[in-house]
Formats: structure tokens, sequence, C-alpha cells
């Protein structure tokens, strides 16, 4: 199995895998809210469900995003260079993911990084250290990454 195939099998893994946690983490935020409101209305509280869920939506924005680019639902110059012939249009197409790929490797390093450098601070309410929650940017970069470089090896360059 070639290096081409070998990445849009692993994208089409991963993006299957991102889907699935995608629906754990809305149906987790729904009933975390669920039972904080209806601890509210009981005279009670969760004191740890709003920052469990600004974790949860923050991640559902970054692994979202993902799927998003996976499916193509982006704004995109796809069409761009049509009117100048498919080798202008195939160009800018190269050049639009080598620039995706390096937008999204800076986004991995720096994000690991941050990461890192959080160890040792600890969320509020639930004193987990902040690298956990933070673990999604690096995360979502790296599946970025390997949606990108599963495009890039594609026999067709889409446009």
């Amino acid at each position: 199995m070639g290096l081409s195939r070998t990445l849009q099998r692993l994208s089409e893994q991963v993006n299957t895998l991102m889907e699935k946690l995608l629906l754990l983490a809305g149906v987790a935020i729904a009933i975390i809210l669920f039972a904080q409101v209806l601890a509210r209305y009981l005279g009670a509280s969760l004191s740890w469900s709003e920052e469990v869920g600004r974790y949860l939506l923050v991640s559902i924005t970054f692994l979202g995003a993902t799927v998003a680019y996976k499916r193509a639902h982006f704004i995109g110059l796809a069409g761009f260079g049509a009117k100048f012939g498919p080798l202008v249009e195939r160009a800018i197409v190269r050049l639009l993911q080598l620039l995706t790929l390096a937008c999204f490797s800076m986004i991995t390093w720096f994000g690991g990084v941050y990461t890192l450098n959080s160890w040792n601070q600890t969320s509020t309410a639930v004193q987990m250290p902040m690298s956990i929650p933070l673990s999604v940017i690096p995360l979502s970069g790296l599946v970025f990454l390997l949606h990108v470089l599963a495009d890039m090896t594609r026999k067709k360059a889409a446009p």
C-alpha cells in the first residue's frame, strides 16, 4: 500500500474517531448543562459544571473544525484559478495547501509548547492540570496536518 493510500485511510479513520468524540462531547455538554439547570432550580449548584462545559465547548470547536476541513465545509478559493486554466488552478491549490500546512504546523508546535508550559497550572473548580483541556490545540493541529497531507498526496489535486 502506497503512502497516499495509507494517508487517505488514516485520515478517514481519524475523522471517524473525531466525529464520534464530537458526538460524545455534545451529549456530555447537554447532560452537564441540564444537570446544572436542574440543580439551580432545586436550590443547589454544581460548581464544576460551567468550567467543564466551557472546556467541552472549546474542544468541540477545535475538533469540529478538523471534521469541517475533512468534509470541505469551509470557506475556500476553489475555482478561483479556473479562468486561467487547469495548470494555474492546480498551482493555486498546491500553494494554498502549502500555506495551510505551514499554518497548522505552527498551531501544532506552539499549541504543544503552550500545553507543556501550562502543566503546573490547575483549573479553578476541577483542579486538573490546564494542560489537559489545552491539549486539544496540538491534537487538532495534528489532525489538520494529517488531513492536509492526505489531500496533498492524492493523485489529482482537488480544486
